[in-house]
């Protein structure tokens, strides 16, 4: 029955993938090529195999990729020598902001949807963090109201009911609040540009909701990690044990 099952499940997905394709035939947003597979979302198989085949060596707190190193000099572990004042305990992300994943984290802006493809990233990325730091509690990175009500919907709140349904853990979108509608992080501003910026930007609205816990914070793309780390001092200032960071995606072009 199990085996029947199986390939009654691959049979529709096949029989689904062949209507896409000839029904509404959809290009790639990175190469222009046909996205063949529902599951691929707006990129096609051979760009997602491009994001999966770039696995370089991260800092072991931020997560940021780091360059090769010669075989003599490397260590069990690497640090990138910024994060070390950041109040997270560790960040980890899907992979660089560039490819599959940056266009899939573009169509999230403005579509409130994820594909299956970016669910296993996130599913797998979600196992690698909870490794090294057990979690408790999801939060979202949260919108000032009048951006979320022009937007329509918070980003954040959308990869964090998925990471909930992945790993049954509760949404928390009560205990932090933003303040202040800070200014859009621009290209070409710094590490101190952004936390000067974010600067008493969030609150603690309901400490007792974290009291004790430890706590992932969610949201899309981490820059500088500026974000993350007036979120995690804020969290812990409320009362959380500890707080760690999981994106989707990593912008690196500002360090490297």
């Amino acid at each position: 029955m199990r085996n029947l099952a199986l390939h009654t499940r691959k049979v529709v997905a096949q029989l689904r993938d062949s209507s896409l394709t000839l029904l509404y035939p959809q290009e790639c947003r990175v190469c222009g090529a046909l996205v063949e597979s529902w599951r691929d979302g707006v990129a096609c198989a051979p760009c997602w195999r491009a994001l999966a085949e770039t696995t370089p060596d991260i800092c072991a707190k931020c997560g940021l990729p780091l360059p090769p190193m010669a075989a003599h000099y490397q260590t069990a572990e690497r640090d990138c020598g910024s994060c070390r004042e950041f109040s997270f305990t560790c960040a980890r992300s899907g992979g660089a902001y560039t490819g599959a994943l940056r266009e899939s984290v573009l169509w999230l802006k403005e579509h409130p949807q994820l594909s299956p493809q970016v669910c296993a990233l996130l599913s797998a990325n979600f196992a690698s963090l909870s490794a090294i730091q057990p979690v408790e509690s999801i939060i979202p990175v949260p919108l000032h109201p009048a951006r979320q009500q022009a937007r329509g919907f918070n980003q954040a709140e959308v990869i964090a009911q998925a990471l909930s349904a992945i790993s049954g853990l509760e949404v928390d979108t009560v205990s932090l609040v933003r303040e202040t509608a800070t200014e859009r992080h621009r290209a070409g501003m710094d590490t101190a540009m952004r936390a000067k910026s974010l600067k008493k930007a969030f609150t603690v609205r309901a400490p007792r909701l974290i009291a004790g816990l430890s706590v992932l914070v969610v949201d899309d793309v981490m820059t500088t990690g500026s974000t993350a780390h007036e979120i995690a001092s804020t969290l812990r200032a409320g009362g959380a044990r500890t707080v760690s960071v999981l994106t989707l995606a990593r912008a690196i072009s500002l360090f490297h």
